[in-house]
């Protein structure tokens, strides 16, 4: 007997056409998941394009914080000082960069 005379060639026939199909449904799941990848990475662009291009207020270039708490007077020093306001704003900067980084790498979903 040839193998077309065979009960098992519209088996192996089906089974070749559904290795076909979900090749071609992996194949346009990866376009579109790439698609949606570039699009957020072009809209990402745009908008740190948009941020850079405004100019940069009057009122944050002619003070610093060192000049604002140097006006201050000595107690608001030594408030400073005592309570480590400066480590306290690091650790909350860090946090900060954290919790945007995760949600810009996952997507927003956590």
């Amino acid at each position: 007997m040839t193998w077309w005379m065979q009960a098992g060639w519209l088996g192996v026939l089906t089974n070749w056409l559904l290795g076909l199909v979900q090749k071609f449904w992996a194949a346009i799941e990866a376009f579109f998941n790439d698609l949606i990848v570039t699009a957020l990475e072009k809209l990402l662009e745009l908008a740190a394009l948009a941020f850079e291009s405004l100019p940069v207020p009057d009122f944050m270039t002619q003070h610093s914080i060192g000049s604002l708490l140097g006006n201050a007077g000595p107690t608001v020093g030594w408030f400073v000082e005592t309570f480590k306001i400066p480590e306290c704003m690091s650790l909350l900067a860090a946090g900060l960069v954290f919790k945007i980084t995760r949600k810009i790498v996952t997507f927003g979903k956590w």
